[in-house]
């Protein structure tokens, strides 16, 4: 960066209306740098700025960058770690400022895979009716810890998992009913293992409807 160190003679806003401003040193432009990068580094005319300095500028410059993409990231709705880190990533970022980053979000609070783990298991049993081991899937495809996961998934209430599941059966069965048991079962034992139930009590149901569908069938 020879050449970089001296004064800085101008720093003006750009004409985009967004808030990033020009810096020029000893009359010469050099580079642009967002708002937030001017006040954390307290940049003004006359200041004197070495390589060492101009270098922790730009990385600063960088990790902004980061910073503003991952909060337009987030403002869409709630995301994992992994999420943010694959985001970053496919944008082609720098490893160390994406950690610096992503640091920085835990710490505020931003970034909480518990937390988000936590509201994922409650929206999808209370929308989509899944059961643990669908959830478990999910949550691993997000990229949330095992540990985290498996410790919010041990909260769910046995009970309330099997009237879950007997409430989804009887939701499918309805629409199977009319049909020959061998045919319901298979389907309604497939579609309750999709919804990811486990496979113990999605027997258990099935013995209950085998039994219904009988007398039903006996009138």
């Amino acid at each position: 960066m020879e050449g970089d160190a001296g004064e800085i003679t101008r720093i003006e806003r750009q004409k985009s209306g967004l808030p990033r401003y020009n810096i020029h040193i000893d009359g010469t432009y050099r580079f642009s740098v967002h708002e937030d990068v001017l006040v954390r580094f307290a940049l003004s005319k006359g200041m004197k700025v070495d390589r060492e300095e101009i270098g922790r500028i730009l990385a600063g410059e960088e990790q902004n960058k980061v910073r503003q993409s991952a909060l337009r990231y987030l403002g869409y709705r709630p995301r994992t770690v992994r999420e943010v880190e694959l985001y970053l990533t496919a944008k082609g970022y720098e490893r160390d400022p994406i950690r610096q980053v992503i640091t920085e979000m835990k710490n505020q609070g931003f970034l909480d895979d518990r937390q988000f783990a936590e509201a994922w298991v409650e929206e999808r049993r209370g929308r989509k009716g899944y059961g643990i081991l669908a959830l478990k899937r999910e949550l691993e495809r997000k990229g949330i810890p095992p540990e985290i996961a498996e410790d919010v998934l041990s909260r769910v209430d046995e009970e309330e998992e099997r009237k879950l599941a007997r409430e989804t059966a009887e939701k499918r069965y309805r629409r199977l009913a009319g049909e020959p048991w061998p045919k319901v079962e298979r389907r309604l034992g497939q579609y309750l293992l999709r919804r990811g139930f486990e496979p113990s009590l999605v027997y258990g149901l099935l013995h209950e409807f085998r039994m219904r569908h009988g007398e039903e069938e006996r009138g």
